[in-house]
């Protein structure tokens, strides 16, 4: 008796050492949740999915009347999400809190169509700087205007100003970033950055920032690229210059203050590759992806060490976007498809796969707090 009774406490103990264990070594593996994110994946259900970081799961279907949600725009104090329709035609506007939608608008009217092919966001949310091109039916053609720059006062929905074009120079494409304050606005030419007062849109000053950043070498080629772990009105990512002496193309990292008009550090680490840039929060790490038809590979980039410290391959898609988490422990591969891929940052190992049950037009992730300041991480 003694002994079966000895027998089965020995199996109710591995039983309960089991349950307790298994799950902390399950999380071990998987090394936890990849932080307390809300992530935002628009589809073309005409809805956008909102998924909790911590398991990854669908919480909630914010409904878009405009039809898809093609175009994704976030304020800079993520408070607001503007949406645009596949003929960039209609803006929706949610509550990122709320996920409820506060406010639409068009400029299209009756026969005259208007596509929005810019769209920028005053941070103070008083009004949006717009490129439009208008296309109006008449009875035997179409007429198709010269693209127009506008400020629309979200308010009222009315456009205010037509901006003239910088040096009268018409373009289809425009690039427009707002300073942190919404003082200032950032018009991007080939050669140069021209400063205007967002509050009369004349211009005020301007920036040769492509200049050689070191005597002898080639110009300064750098996107701007937005960084949702990064500093309001602080750039961090890949430029590319031209060695003349060696007559080959470099590639480094630079840390751009847009506001203060100065490039705050900078270094090369070696020959340009095919890949960008995206960085963990804390801002010390970074990886890219180089996408070529059968060679699919990870880049990791040391910012501290300024080096490429690995290329690890993988089993990637012919088109993909790739997102670190809001912790750092992993790597979102998404876009093109149903379904996003949860890589290690670390190892590299594919840990799973959510599919989400549509295929999306855009994913977005929204820390749950604003990006450390730099002097918190060095």
């Amino acid at each position: 008796m003694r002994k079966r009774i000895g027998d089965r406490g020995s199996r109710i103990a591995v039983l309960l050492v089991t349950l307790l264990v298994l799950p902390a070594l399950t999380a071990a593996q998987n090394g936890g949740s990849g932080g307390n994110a809300t992530i935002l994946v628009g589809t073309y259900t005409e809805g956008i999915l909102v998924l909790d970081e911590k398991n990854m799961k669908v919480i909630d279907t914010m409904k878009v009347s405009i039809g898809t949600p093609y175009q994704m725009v976030l304020s800079m104090d993520r408070t607001r999400l503007y949406t645009l329709d596949p003929y960039a035609e209609k803006v929706e506007i949610f509550d990122v809190g709320t996920r409820k939608a506060v406010d639409r608008f068009t400029l299209t009217e009756g026969t005259k169509r208007v596509r929005i092919s810019g769209i920028n966001i005053d941070p103070k949310h008083r009004f949006a700087v717009l490129l439009i091109k208008s296309i109006t039916k008449k009875i035997d053609r179409f007429e198709i205007s010269a693209p127009k720059l506008v400020k629309y006062d979200l308010a009222t929905h009315k456009v205010t100003d037509t901006i003239p074009w910088p040096r009268g120079q018409e373009r289809d494409n425009a690039r427009i970033l707002f300073s942190p304050s919404g003082d200032n606005l950032y018009f991007f030419t080939n050669d140069d950055i021209l400063i205007y007062d967002a509050r009369t849109m004349k211009q005020v000053d301007q920036w040769d920032y492509a200049s050689p950043i070191e005597q002898g070498m080639g110009r300064f080629n750098f996107g701007f690229p937005a960084d949702v772990y990064e500093e309001p009105g602080f750039y961090t990512g890949l430029f590319r210059i031209t060695d003349p002496v060696q007559n080959r193309q470099l590639m480094g990292v630079a840390r751009v203050n847009l506001e203060r008009r100065t490039v705050e550090s900078f270094y090369t680490l070696g020959p340009s590759g095919p890949t960008g840039l995206a960085m963990s929060p804390d801002r010390r790490r970074g990886w890219g992806i180089r996408s070529e038809i059968g060679l699919y590979e990870f880049w990791t980039f040391d910012l501290e060490a300024r080096r490429v410290s690995g290329r690890t391959q993988f089993a990637g898609r012919p088109r993909m976007g790739l997102t670190p988490s809001s912790n750092g422990r992993y790597l979102y591969i998404h876009t093109a498809g149903p379904t996003i891929d949860v890589y290690d940052s670390q190892t590299f190992r594919l840990l799973r796969t959510v599919d989400l049950g549509a295929d999306m037009t855009r994913f977005m992730i929204v820390p749950a707090t604003p990006p450390a300041p730099a002097g918190a991480r060095r």
